[in-house]
């Protein structure tokens, strides 16, 4: 029964059974595998294509709101899972539809030749593979809600982030050589694409022997209407649902455009866009994830989120200093942002794990998609079409901010910034801690702690005493008689 080895020694202590390990084992490096597929349609390259396609920013909005739109279909997922029991079948089917139709996509402007129509089959394609994506999501989620030890629930989320990133690294420099070598307009992009959709096909392919019986069965689950309910009624999962929701339509009214703003407007190669940008936002993620994970387990999600929302929030000030030419608010942008981003995502599935009860999870996970990607698919249409109508008047108005253009795409990045911290003072302090801690006591915890551990460290820099030295050496002299006299014996 054994399998890859990768969380043995950690989680041995957790896990009962071998086929447990062996799912954790497979939930990672699947991940993996399929990052070169998520760091292609996630990141800069998804941008890069959709501007070569002719999507304007309000075309751009939408197109980035389809997958979230397309998230609806996570509650008839969740129903049809209940019901059948199928959750694998359904993953299986929905990843190999979702993995296919983004090879389809690579070839896009190969198989149609008038721009519209391009546009259209994006469109057309991107719902597809969205939809599809729906059914793998709600079964992904509910099999690691199933399997992973709430004990260490923290740790395991940042070690499979940690394992991700490594692998996100790869495909990352990889996409920008590709990008910035092959020639032709769209070439690159399909080749990226192409490569992307088959290393998810191989990721989906990974689950065909992992058994999925671990997920409750029919007469466990709680009905549909009364898990659909439940999250607007029980105080702990409207409180969570709330800010989720207010939190997503924040983070999606600018989110997305940062690199349409790196590509379009201050005109920075693709290498140096990832280089700086999302290579190294995931190397400073993979220096400190471990003690995110640490963090998240000792205190609990909502303490952690506090710090790192605040932070990530009030690091996205750099771009109002950029200027065509000008790399450094980008890197300082990802070098502090990387390092709290990734406790950000840990906190959320660690939250969407801790606020689902187990008899009403894949219900109650599918409510908690579909309402926060609406939310968010709304502010990226909304911030698309308010960047298409601000440009002209900042245009007209040509205001400067610390001696740089005062644009419309900075404009959005303040009404951002503002409206988050706001989301995260009023509704995150409301959200239930599964450790139970006050924030206060919480960060007093916390702040003892880590006092602790830096006086410790730095007593260690200090020069030793001469006593101090005099008794290690007698204690040296000691030990090196004793070995001479078993020796002697």
């Amino acid at each position: 029964m054994s399998f890859y080895k990768l969380f043995d020694r950690s989680y041995r202590d957790y896990v009962g059974e071998p086929e447990v390990l062996r799912s954790l084992n497979v939930i990672v490096l699947s991940a993996a595998v399929g990052m070169f597929l998520f760091a292609a349609h996630g990141g800069v390259a998804f941008a890069g294509y959709a501007s070569a396609l002719g999507a304007g920013e309000f075309a751009f909005g939408l197109i980035s709101a389809l997958p979230i739109v397309a998230s609806l279909m996570q509650i008839p997922a969740s129903h049809i899972g209940i019901k059948t029991g199928r959750f694998k079948r359904m993953f299986l089917i929905g990843g190999v539809i979702q993995r296919v139709s983004w090879i389809v996509i690579a070839f896009i402007p190969f198989i149609f030749n008038v721009q519209d129509v391009r546009l259209w089959g994006l469109i057309v394609l991107i719902t597809l593979a969205s939809m599809s994506g729906s059914f793998v999501a709600i079964a992904h989620m509910t099999l690691m809600g199933s399997v992973v030890p709430m004990q260490v629930r923290g740790r395991y989320i940042t070690a499979r982030q940690k394992v991700i990133m490594g692998f996100g690294l790869v495909a990352g420099l990889t996409i920008a050589f590709v990008l910035d070598n092959v020639p032709g307009d769209f070439l690159g992009y399909t080749i990226v694409f192409g490569i992307g959709g088959v290393a998810g096909l191989i990721d989906i392919l990974m689950y065909t022997k992992l058994d999925f019986s671990i997920i409750p069965k029919k007469s466990k689950t709680t009905p549909l209407h009364k898990g659909i309910r439940d999250c607007f009624t029980k105080p702990v999962m409207r409180n969570y649902l709330i800010f989720w929701t207010l939190w997503s339509f924040s983070i999606n009214l600018n989110g997305p455009f940062f690199n349409k703003y790196a590509i379009d407007v201050l005109q920075i190669p693709y290498i140096s866009l990832i280089i700086f940008g999302q290579i190294t936002a995931q190397l400073m993620a993979l220096l400190v994830i471990s003690r995110w994970g640490v963090f998240i387990d000792r205190y609990g999600s909502v303490p952690t989120m506090l710090v790192s929302a605040v932070v990530s929030t009030l690091v996205a000030v750099a771009w109002l200093f950029a200027v065509p030419g000008v790399i450094w608010p980008v890197l300082i942008f990802n070098l502090i942002g990387g390092m709290f981003w990734c406790a950000n995502d840990a906190c959320m599935v660690n939250m969407q794990l801790s606020h689902t009860p187990t008899e009403e999870r894949s219900t109650a996970l599918a409510v908690y998609a579909v309402v926060t990607s609406l939310a968010a698919a709304a502010a990226l249409i909304i911030g698309g079409a308010l960047l298409e109508m601000l440009s002209p008047i900042m245009d007209e108005l040509s205001l400067t901010f610390a001696g740089t253009p005062f644009d419309h795409y900075k404009l959005m990045f303040v009404v951002a910034i503002v409206l988050r911290l706001i989301v995260v003072g009023t509704t995150l302090p409301r959200v239930w801690n599964e450790k139970e801690l006050t924030l206060r006591v919480a960060y007093a915890n916390a702040y003892r702690d880590i006092s602790s551990k830096l006086r410790y460290e730095f007593s260690r820099l200090r020069p030793p005493s001469l006593s101090s030295i005099k008794t290690q050496l007698m204690l040296r002299k000691l030990n090196n008689q004793q070995k001479r006299d078993k020796r002697k014996k």
